[in-house]
């Protein structure tokens, strides 16, 4: 692999990896939250569970003869008081409704819609699943539909002695909303400080990479000027001609020329002269 291409393989790794720790760490933080505020929702809803069931026994002790019974006594102390109260969140809020016939009848004012005239659910719609169970003796969280359609994270509690079911509930978007936005500038931020670090690495390493290009650069071309024999060379015992590989007889200059960076310049040894040009040999050398 080029140097470049492992360069920017490195920096796709580094991207790669700070992206994966930002959202592992945003997972996990989610998950805190998300029991932190199902925690919170169910403690609202039994606290108010309980409080209902409270003023419900002091209203049958001391208000048998409200208009419509200890019941509607404890109704309205619980209308009057929600109208002061404030919500969970941008969303959410607490419902409170009983089962009539094969309906879900809420006896609370809705925060988001149908202020004055409350919508009934039937019972076997898909909508107001948390109150549905809460009315059907049962008590937990659950994400679900609301009585809008939309998805919540919610706790549903039964008010005993009254046949009533409490939601305290929160939209699923509000709980995620803010992971998401953070995910968002944590993504961009880890991307730019990733740019930043590509920028300056391949500005710290690019000396070095061209200071290695350039060495193999001249290794390549010193490994072409030198060519090295070796190994045993078959040659003639007669002839002195050398083997090559394809089984050829080649006269040594020509062999060594061909295998090495070597030339050739001819002489003669003194050996040689004297056994072929004996006069030349043995004549007194003259000066010039």
């Amino acid at each position: 692999m080029q140097p470049h291409k492992r360069v920017l393989l490195l920096i796709g790794i580094m991207a790669a990896t700070t992206l994966g720790v930002e959202a592992l760490s945003l997972s996990l933080l989610y998950r805190v939250s998300f029991r932190e505020e199902r925690a919170r929702l169910v403690e609202t809803a039994k606290s108010q569970a309980r409080l209902i069931e409270a003023v419900a026994r002091f209203d049958t002790e001391h208000s048998p003869d409200y208009a419509g019974g200890a019941a509607a006594a404890t109704l309205s102390q619980v209308v009057e008081a929600h109208r002061r109260y404030q919500g969970l969140g941008t969303t959410g809020e607490f419902t409170l409704a009983r089962k009539e016939g094969g309906s879900i009848v809420f006896l609370l004012s809705h925060r988001h819609y149908d202020h004055e005239t409350l919508l009934p659910v039937p019972m076997t719609s898909h909508l107001a699943e948390p109150m549905r169970r809460a009315l059907s003796g049962q008590s937990g969280t659950v994400i679900g539909p609301d009585y809008r359609g939309q998805e919540v994270l919610a706790a549903y509690e039964p008010v005993a002695g009254l046949g009533w079911g409490i939601v305290a509930k929160i939209d699923l978007a509000e709980v995620r909303a803010p992971f998401l936005r953070n995910g968002l500038i944590c993504g961009a931020l880890g991307l730019l400080a990733v740019i930043v670090g590509a920028g300056l690495f391949v500005r710290i390493t690019e000396p070095l990479v061209r200071s290695l290009r350039e060495n193999v650069a001249e290794l390549q071309q010193a490994m072409a000027r030198v060519k090295q024999l070796s190994g045993l060379l078959p040659i003639c015992a007669s002839c002195k001609r050398i083997r090559d590989d394809s089984g050829r007889w080649r006269q040594i200059e020509a062999y060594i020329g061909e295998h090495s960076e070597a030339d050739f310049t001819h002489g003669i040894c003194q050996d040689c002269e004297r056994r072929l040009y004996p006069d030349l040999a043995d004549s007194p050398a003259t000066d010039p």
